[in-house]
């Protein structure tokens, strides 16, 4: 009887282990047919989240050293440069505001450089600061890209990987006097004030030696006398590209010469347009009554210039165009940092490239063009 049992409970133990030993298995190997496809999948959702970073890695890190965030031009500019950055692609700009401070563009720019930033872009606070810049760059052995102020020649002669990228400052003077002149010899009737066949004119100047200030102000006069414009300056005088001041010499020059004894005002840059126009309409001119009108002509179209055009409040601007130096500036800064041979193919904007220079041109903005340049700066200001 014993025997029996002991046969039983044997017999049971080793049933019940060949049961374990199934389920054992079958847990095993249900796990098993599960991994290979929660294996597959993962993998894949972690290789599409890695892409992007792959892709920023992979991107041109530049840093941008405005002269000043609150100026218009400059701000406008900028924000123009921010939407391209975008569009482009393969490019992360770090903006970086000067405050019109040569120590302060200096500071910022030795920052960048401590940091590893692949490529500069500058718009130096004065042109003699673009001298020590460029030299700590290329200590540096990173690449510099000018813009908006020019570098003294000297300067783009001694270092190899540098660039400007801009407009010929001589070329905006010619079509702002041209602009001018376009007005006098088709408005003869109403422009000739005192009816003495000489355009008297007044000359509202930036900074007083900055380049630009020196090559517009002389195109002013060259394009004059290369027209056979018999003309008198009346006065000249800087505002330092502001409005304020522009207003203030402007009031001072029509209580010295009278509102009718000014034919014509030229300025180096729209704000101080804005300031002589304010300075009219104060005296009741240049509301829309052609009788009752000063031209005046400025430079850059700020949007707030062309909505004046558009009110027959001002005569003129010249398009310094901020959307192709933009797209300039940042096909530059890729080139130069691809090792890349920079040109006009490259750039890939209407320019001409001369060695280290590529020069985008301006353009004349007047009724002809006016409607359409102030959509595309509005639409891209934005």
């Amino acid at each position: 009887m014993k025997k029996r049992m002991v046969s039983v409970l044997l017999a049971a133990v080793m049933t019940l282990s060949l049961m374990a030993c199934g389920a054992k298995e079958t847990a095993q190997e249900a796990p098993a047919a599960e991994t290979p496809a929660s294996a597959k999948e993962e993998p894949e959702e972690e290789a599409q989240e890695e892409e992007p970073a792959a892709e920023t890695a992979s991107d041109v890190k530049s840093t941008v050293i405005w002269r000043a965030f609150d100026d218009q031009f400059q701000s406008g500019f900028r924000i123009i440069m921010q939407n391209e950055e975008e569009k482009i692609g393969g490019i992360t700009l770090d903006m970086q505001d000067a405050a019109n401070d040569v120590s302060t563009a200096i500071s910022k720019l030795e920052a960048a450089l401590t940091k590893g930033t692949d490529v500069v872009a500058i718009c130096a606070p004065d042109r003699e600061s673009t001298e020590t810049m460029a030299q700590k760059t290329n200590e540096e052995g990173v690449p510099a890209v000018f813009f908006n102020m020019e570098p003294m020649e000297t300067t783009m002669q001694t270092y190899d990987n540098i660039y400007y990228v801009g407009a010929q400052a001589k070329e905006s003077g010619e079509m702002c006097a041209q602009a001018l002149i376009n007005y006098w010899n088709s408005n003869k009737e109403v422009a000739d004030k005192n009816k003495d066949g000489v355009l008297q004119l007044v000359i509202l100047q930036g900074e007083i030696g900055q380049q630009d200030v020196v090559l517009r102000t002389q195109a002013y006069e060259e394009t004059l006398k290369a027209q056979g414009i018999d003309y008198e300056v009346l006065a000249m005088d800087t505002a330092n590209w502001d409005q304020a001041q522009a207003l203030d010499k402007m009031n001072a020059w029509i209580t010295a010469y009278g509102i009718d004894g000014i034919e014509g005002v030229l300025c180096n840059n729209d704000n101080m347009a804005m300031g002589a126009m304010q300075a009219c309409i104060n005296n009741g001119y240049n509301n829309g009554d052609a009788d009752k009108f000063v031209p005046i002509v400025g430079i850059d179209a700020n949007i707030d210039a062309l909505e004046v055009m558009k009110a027959d409040s001002l005569l003129g601007t010249v398009l310094n165009d901020r959307l192709s130096q933009s797209d300039a500036i940042i096909n530059v800064i890729k080139a130069a940092k691809e090792g890349k041979e920079v040109t006009e193919e490259v750039v890939g904007v209407d320019c001409t490239v001369d060695g280290k220079y590529v020069w985008v041109p301006y353009v004349i903005v007047d009724s002809s063009n006016l409607d359409s340049t102030l959509e595309l700066m509005s639409s891209i200001s934005q």
